[in-house]
Parts: C-alpha cells; sequence; structure tokens
C-alpha cells in the first residue's frame, strides 16, 4: 500500500511540474484535474499489471481435484486491490470428478470333473533272438538293439530268460526305420508273425501279415493289443486255424519288410504253461509236455498223475529214445535216469538233468516211464518228445 501511495504522488509531482515547465505563461494549473488524471491512469496500470499476473497464474497451475481449487480460490491474493476495484476474473481449472467404485461381478462358478486318469499300460519287453538282416530296423529301447518283443500287461519282474504265458497270451512289435522315422512303423511296409511248435515237429500253429501300426500278433489296433487270447478256458488259435493251444514251447518267426532296403527276420522263443490246459492222463501215468533247450542243458517239462514221484517208492526214469523202453528199468540194461534222482529228494519240473553234449549221437527225443520203488517200469506209462 506504501508503494501505491508514493507512486501515486509522484506521478501527480511529475504532472505539475510539467505544466509548470511547458507553460510558463498560462494561468495556474487546475491541480485537482491533474490529481484525478493521474489517479485515473494509475488505476488503469494497477488493473494492467492484475490481469498479466492472473494470466501468468492461470497458465502455470496444475490441474487439481475439486478440494484443491477451492483451496487455491480461497487463498489471500498476492496483491491488494483497492477496495473499491473489482478484482480480475480468473477461471478455475476444471476438476476432473472422483470416479465412483464399479462392484466387482461375482464370477460364475463352473465345475469341471476331469476325465478319469488312465491306468498306464503294463508293457515289458523281451529280446529276440540273431542280429542278422538290416540294421535300421528297431525299436524304441535300448536293450538287445533296439529289437525286442512287447509284452502289454506284463510286469518287467515276470518276464525272465524263459518267457511263459499262462493266463493269457499276446506280444506285439515295435519297429521302424531309423533312415525314415523314429516311431512306430516309420518306413515299415508290414511285418507277418508266423508261430511254430518248437518241439521237433514244426507244426505251424497260427500267421498273420500286419500292415500299420502298432503291429500285434493276433491284431488289433491299440498299444495293449486287445483283446488278449484267455488260456484259463478251453482256448483255441484265432481262425482260420482254429486248432487247440497246447502247453509246450514255441517259437514265433517275425519277418520284417520295411520300404527301402532288405527286410530282416526277428525270432523269439516262448512257452505256454497254463494249468487250464492241462488234461488229465490216467492214474500212475506220466506226460512230457515241452523240451526246450537254454545254456547247453535240455528243460523237460512234465506231469505226473494220481502220485507224486518220490524215492523210496514210486517214481520215473527218464531216458533217451535210442533205449527200448524195456531196457529202461531194472532188469533192463538203460542206461535211465531216475527222479528224483535221490532219497528224499523234491520232484520239480521241469527236469534238467540232461545236457546237449550228452545226448548220444542216434537219439532225437527224451523219453519217460513211471517206475516201481524196485526201479522196474511199467509200459505204456509215459511218452517220448523230440528235442529241439
Amino acid at each position: 500500500m506504501l508503494i501505491k501511495k508514493t507512486l501515486l504522488v509522484s506521478l501527480v509531482l511529475a504532472a505539475v511540474a510539467v505544466i509548470l515547465v511547458a507553460c510558463p505563461a498560462q494561468p495556474p494549473p487546475d491541480v485537482n484535474l491533474a490529481v484525478q488524471t493521474a489517479l485515473a491512469q494509475t488505476r488503469v496500470a494497477e488493473e494492467n499489471v492484475a490481469q498479466a499476473v492472473a494470466a501468468t497464474l492461470t497458465a502455470s497451475a496444475p490441474t487439481t481435484t475439486a478440494d484443491q481449487a477451492q483451496a487455491t480460490n480461497t487463498a489471500p491474493a498476492a496483491t491488494e486491490a483497492s477496495t473499491t476495484d473489482t478484482p480480475p476474473t480468473v477461471d478455475a481449472p476444471t476438476s476432473t470428478p472422483i470416479p465412483t467404485s464399479t462392484p466387482t461381478p461375482t464370477p460364475i462358478r463352473i465345475e469341471i470333473n476331469p476325465p478319469p486318469t488312465p491306468t498306464p499300460i503294463r508293457i515289458a519287453i523281451s529280446p529276440v533272438d540273431g542280429d542278422d538282416g538290416n540294421d535300421f530296423l528297431r525299436g524304441s529301447f535300448d536293450s538287445n538293439n533296439g529289437r525286442n518283443i512287447l509284452l502289454p500287461g506284463f510286469d518287467q519282474a515276470a518276464v525272465g530268460n524263459e518267457p511263459t504265458f499262462r493266463d493269457f497270451i499276446n506280444f506285439r512289435v515295435e519297429v521302424f526305420d531309423t533312415r525314415a522315422g523314429l516311431y512306430d512303423g516309420a518306413g515299415i511296409q508290414d511285418v507277418a508273425f508266423k508261430i511254430v511248435a518248437d518241439d521237433g515237429n514244426g507244426d505251424t500253429v497260427w500267421e498273420k501279415t500286419e500292415v500299420n501300426a502298432p503291429y500285434c500278433v493276433f491284431g488289433g489296433d491299440a498299444p495293449d493289443c486287445a483283446p488278449a487270447i484267455d488260456l484259463r478256458s478251453s482256448a483255441q488259435w484265432p481262425n482260420p486255424f482254429a486248432g487247440r493251444i497246447n502247453n509246450n514251447v514255441y517259437l514265433a518267426e517275425i519277418d520284417i519288410t520295411p520300404e527301402n532296403g532288405d527286410a530282416t527276420q526277428w525270432r523269439w522263443r516262448f512257452f505256454i504253461d497254463s494249468p487250464a490246459l492241462v488234461e488229465d492222463g490216467p492214474p500212475d501215468t506220466a506226460r512230457i509236455n515241452q523240451i526246450w533247450e537254454a545254456d547247453g542243458r535240455y528243460f523237460v517239462d512234465f506231469d505226473t498223475f494220481g502220485f507224486t514221484p518220490q524215492l523210496p517208492g514210486q517214481h520215473v526214469h527218464f531216458f533217451w529214445n535210442n533205449v527200448s523202453p524195456d531196457q529202461a528199468g531194472v532188469p533192463g540194461s538203460g542206461p535211465w535216469q531216475l527222479y528224483p534222482a535221490s532219497a528224499g529228494g523234491i520232484n520239480t519240473s521241469p527236469f534238467t538233468m540232461f545236457t546237449v553234449d550228452q545226448r548220444p549221437p542216434l537219439a532225437t527225443a527224451i523219453c519217460i516211464l513211471v517206475a516201481n520203488s524196485d526201479h522196474s517200469v511199467n509200459q505204456g506209462t509215459g511218452n517220448c518228445v523230440d528235442v529241439p
């Protein structure tokens, strides 16, 4: 306020001085008029200054909320004007409305029950014989250079060196040509199965050719090659053979033909030994069911009917077929092998006391007869089976 009064006095004095200097010969000036004019000019100057300050504040002020704008509008002015003057109008910045909160919608719960996890298929493997033919043909398992039989439904612990089917029989081949792909069937034209009785007779009991993976011995489009052949009843080989399945040793000959290159054959020996397939013989008789060779030794699977072999007591004699049956016990000259081999011994099948090296030059089969406690034999109480 002091600055304004000083400015006003200075303007008045300056006006008077100008009048006196410029017009020395004129009558005395109207001082009151000069003062009023100076006041009017001062008001205009103040108004211009106030407008400039307001414009500067408006341009530099940030956007504020409604509360902040109200606080700014109610703050005292930086420059105080005369109580008679109308203060310049300053537009308040537009306030941003506070958004109302939108309620979160309640999600709709949809119960989705996942499908039951399928039971994994148990698949054991068993190596095939030989490694001849096309080495590019193999399966995904590393053992035996990828040449294996797959046994769906079998635990690996149950598959030994002598794979044996007791309740059901089923198997398949996984094979691909590594030059064409590493998945079952890649580069393969067909897989032909042939099963023969490996008991010395060599009868063919089954044949089938598969052109699509999975390659199942009895057909089927699933990895488990269902259905398997149930051995717990009077089982037969499928049509067109339809012959009775017997407990025996068998050889599977598997010919694999690729789309390019040489074919190969995998050979796999297995056994069928199902209690349901055993046909009881007459009392006090014995029967050889099958013979196979392993580790330089013959394995003779046999059954006795109506008695349990023991020493002393009723037992059995094994002998080669180059010995006449009437010479296979006392008073014959033999040779024969009594079984059990000693008193208190256990009569277990298979009989394994004949080796390949011991086979006489003219012998082609192993025979069995029921023997009495004095080691005489009863003719017609046994049979002979060819050795492999």
